[in-house]
């Protein structure tokens, strides 16, 4: 297959896809026990090769695509489970992302308005998000957000969506923040650029704060660059315009640098994106391979930490800690779709977490499902709010029946997501970011 023919476009008013990528799926059903969206409907055109079937009769028949076709095409998560369950290698992802453009297209015109003003005006500059963060976090200490939960069943579908809002957002910290460069005496192992991200550093600041100690605990020289958006949330929404201009900020910012250090990043979904760039710029000759050289470099944090000394640091100080400190908590892992499925790391966070147990005395176990999305997808539960719930219910089934008090992932989206749904269930359970789980080890 060339390069060209694993891209679909998009024509204003009829699909123009290509037909080796679609022909690709033989309909076998083995990604229908991948996909959490047909699991909580039952429904075929909820399953991969339902929408792939949609696809192709569009591509058949040409014209504009049914409205019905496009509620069951923008009902897809995009959490790639069904890609890797497929047998056939159907390279999924390109046939949704070549799909998106033209379901943003049909979008309400003031809801992709909004969207589009907070994907170039909002997350892309820190200093604004920041004061939208404090802005949210003055609100929750004065307890408005409260009177938000009250609209759920308002007959204004922009109250409903304040409601939705305030479902699924955490408690805002008080944002710290991070140096712009760190490190401690002794032998130094190498060198990082942390990749902060933007709700990343706005929601859970803390967390990127856990991940630079454990940086530097490695052995690090840690250094916070300049940065924008990874650009994921426009991605996923379909302005892939968007995201193109966020993609070449941030090679171009990251490459001023005369070093070539990893790129160490917190924030699954923002991993993912960043090593998406050469495919999202394979048109373009003169970024083309500065995003290839740039993807070389991005590594999850888990990869970075399990491939340097932390597994035996984590057990020293576990150890160090005394007899006392060790919790006996029951603790389950929910693999981030963007981490397992889109990046294929599954075995650096269980080995750190399997570390982490056996230095503090807890019980790891096996989460049924574990790399089920948990229905967050990005801005996903906001826009399609009932079905996200639908698959976050069977997510959280597993998770109550586990008896885990602990639950550890790597992505701020599932965190968000987890988080309502140990509300909604008045659950005793923490969610915690791998590096969060990690450093409260070592405290």
């Amino acid at each position: 297959m060339s390069s060209n023919d694993s891209v679909i476009k998009i024509g204003a008013g009829e699909a123009t896809l290509s037909q080796e990528l679609l022909d690709s799926c033989i309909h076998c059903g083995l990604c229908l026990p991948a996909c959490p969206t047909y699991l909580a409907t039952g429904r075929e055109m909820e399953s991969p090769r339902g929408r792939i079937y949609l696809l192709a009769k569009w591509q058949e028949q040409g014209g504009e695509l049914a409205p019905r076709a496009a509620e069951h095409l923008e009902s897809c998560l995009g959490c790639l489970g069904c890609q890797t369950a497929c047998p056939s290698g159907v390279n999924y992802e390109a046939i949704l992302d070549g799909a998106r453009p033209h379901l943003a297209a049909r979008r309400n015109g003031l809801l992709r308005m909004v969207l589009r003003f907070s994907f170039t005006e909002i997350l892309p500059h820190y200093g604004r998000l920041k004061v939208f963060g404090s802005m949210l976090r003055t609100v929750q200490l004065l307890k408005f957000d409260s009177l938000a939960a009250k609209f759920s069943t308002s007959k204004l579908a922009f109250l409903r969506k304040l409601a939705d809002f305030q479902m699924f957002t955490p408690v805002v910290p008080n944002h710290i923040p991070l140096p712009k460069k760190s490190w401690r005496a002794g032998t130094k192992s190498g060198a990082a650029k942390l990749f902060s991200g933007c709700v990343m550093d706005v929601f859970y600041n803390h967390v990127n704060h856990a991940a630079l100690r454990l940086l530097v605990r490695q052995g690090n020289i840690v250094e916070v660059p300049e940065q924008t958006c990874c650009g994921a949330l426009a991605y996923h929404a379909g302005e892939d315009d968007i995201a193109r201009v966020l993609a070449r900020r941030n090679i171009a910012l990251f490459e001023s640098a005369v070093d070539n250090d990893k790129i160490v990043v917190t924030s699954a979904g923002c991993g993912a994106m960043l090593k998406h760039y050469p495919v999202l710029l394979a048109n373009e000759p003169q970024w083309a391979d500065r995003a290839s050289k740039f993807a070389t470099r991005v590594q999850d944090l888990s990869q970075t930490l399990a491939a340097g000394n932390f597994p035996a640091d984590t057990m020293s100080c576990a150890s160090a800690a005394g007899p006392e400190s060790q919790t006996k908590a029951h603790i389950v892992y929910h693999a981030a779709c963007h981490l397992a499925h889109a990046q294929g790391v599954r075995a650096e966070p269980q080995a750190l977490l399997s570390a982490l147990a056996a230095g503090i005395g807890a019980h790891l176990y096996d989460l049924p499902e574990a790399e089920h999305c948990c229905g967050s997808a990005g801005i996903y539960n906001l826009l399609n709010t009932s079905l996200s719930l639908k698959v976050l219910d069977r997510k959280m089934k597993f998770i109550e029946e586990s008896g885990a008090d602990l639950v550890v992932t790597c992505n701020p989206g599932c965190m968000l997501q987890l988080e309502a749904g140990v509300k909604a269930r008045g659950l005793n359970v923490k969610v915690k970011h791998l590096a969060e789980a990690l450093d409260d080890a070592c405290q």
